[in-house]
């Protein structure tokens, strides 16, 4: 309790005080109610009087409408209990804290698709009630009651099914950092630029590729060409001189 709940704890408790004991003397007839309008009417004429207990009468006006309508939420205290022991007659099961975690943290990522980090908690109390508090942030653009409300059934029946142990609540922070889902989009944008473009490099040498190996291809059959003309050159002129030589044999005879 902080030290304005306690000073105004204490300026009520001594007020009520203040309040039965006079109801309590007027019943009992030792004042009258005579003397208590002689009381309030010397207390008018005191100017300086008036106003400590009109300043007064405000400062508890004000402290009610702040204890009445502007608490604060209690905080919830988690305990330092870290596992659960179950007994049976074949023996002991010891279950821990972070089995309870990371099944509730899975069954997250399994329900909503989420690739994100999902920070996710477990309190088990003296009694071995589990809550479970999870913070996960989601998309604008889903449907955020539904979903939980699917969610927190789904983890305490599966933590009753894998576990055997009861989940007494769960309760889901969700936030949609709207600033984070642009820079991941931005960031998605800049990938595919790259891979478009690494894209367009190996096309460009793949085409490169396909150029110089024409080249090489035309040259090598203009190579076999030249040979082969080469070759029926030789050819033609052998024939020409077998041609002379049995012409010149013909002469002589």
């Amino acid at each position: 309790m902080k030290i304005l709940e306690k000073f105004v704890l204490i300026l009520y408790s001594f007020l009520m005080l203040i309040v039965s004991a006079i109801i309590c003397l007027i019943v009992f007839k030792v004042i009258t109610i005579d003397q208590i309008k002689y009381t309030i009417e010397y207390v008018q004429k005191d100017t300086a009087l008036v106003i400590t207990i009109l300043a007064i009468a405000i400062v508890c006006i004000l402290l009610s409408i702040r204890c009445l309508f502007f608490r604060k939420k209690k905080q919830i205290k988690k305990s330092n209990t870290t596992e659960i022991l179950l007994e049976n007659e074949s023996g002991r099961l010891l279950i821990s804290k972070n089995a309870i975690e990371n099944a509730a943290k899975n069954i997250v990522k399994e329900s909503l698709r989420l690739d994100t980090d999902i920070k996710v908690t477990a309190d088990i109390d003296p009694a071995n009630n589990i809550s479970i508090y999870i913070a996960v942030m989601l998309d604008r653009a889903l449907n955020v009651r539904d979903l939980t409300l699917d969610l927190q059934l789904r983890i305490k029946n599966e933590i009753k099914e894998s576990f055997g142990l009861e989940v007494k609540q769960v309760n889901i922070k969700v936030d949609s950092d709207e600033k984070e889902i642009d820079k991941l989009e931005k960031a998605n944008e800049k990938k595919e630029a790259k891979i478009e473009a690494a894209a367009k490099k190996e096309e460009a040498k793949l085409e490169a590729a396909k150029k110089e190996a024409e080249n090489v291809i035309e040259v090598s059959n203009n190579d076999n060409g030249m040979e082969n003309k080469e070759g029926n050159v030789t050819n033609i002129s052998n024939q020409v001189e077998e041609d002379n030589n049995t012409n010149n044999s013909e002469v002589n005879s």
